[in-house]
């Protein structure tokens, strides 16, 4: 447990990410089915570190699929290029291992929604500030809650602490 105490990676109070990866639309309908959508997703993050092991990150994601989803019986709603942004705060209890939550909001030209964003990473980091994580997401919306995953690479800024 004292893995920070002799942990030879640098703190780089500021760092940006670029994440690649999928977002998984539950029952989208397509030609009068229901089933599950996958949607290619692109997305910047920004991690500000108060230490080893609390950050806050702005996550902003963006869905490069149009589908349409049920929203009810009968009722069905458009969704086309959904921009999602979040305002999370991080907790790392080991350093190849973070979670993270909060608020969020999902823009899209048809009907918006706020969100709540929970997540987790495992962390692999290299020299010069470097970093990859395995990223896990689950987006919690008034419909269509959707998880997603993909792969985050991220650059520390600055000198390191």
């Amino acid at each position: 447990m004292h893995e920070y105490a002799t942990s030879n990676h640098a703190l780089y109070k500021h760092s940006i990410g670029l994440f690649v990866g999928y977002t998984f639309i539950p029952k989208p309908v397509e030609s009068g089915e229901t089933s599950t959508f996958v949607a290619p997703t692109i997305g910047v993050d920004y991690l500000y570190k108060f230490n080893h092991k609390f950050g806050l990150s702005l996550q902003s994601d963006i869905e490069l699929a149009a589908y349409e989803i049920e929203t009810g019986h009968e009722d069905f709603l458009k969704r086309e290029y959904a921009f999602v942004s979040t305002l999370v705060f991080m907790y790392e209890p080991i350093s190849w291992w973070s979670v993270f939550g909060g608020p969020g909001f999902e823009y899209e030209h048809n009907k918006s929604f706020y969100v709540t964003r929970l997540g987790t990473e495992f962390i692999k980091r290299f020299e010069d500030g470097w970093s990859l994580a395995l990223t896990m997401t689950v987006d919690i919306k008034k419909v269509n809650t959707s998880p997603a995953i993909g792969i985050a690479i991220f650059k520390g800024l600055g000198t390191p602490k």
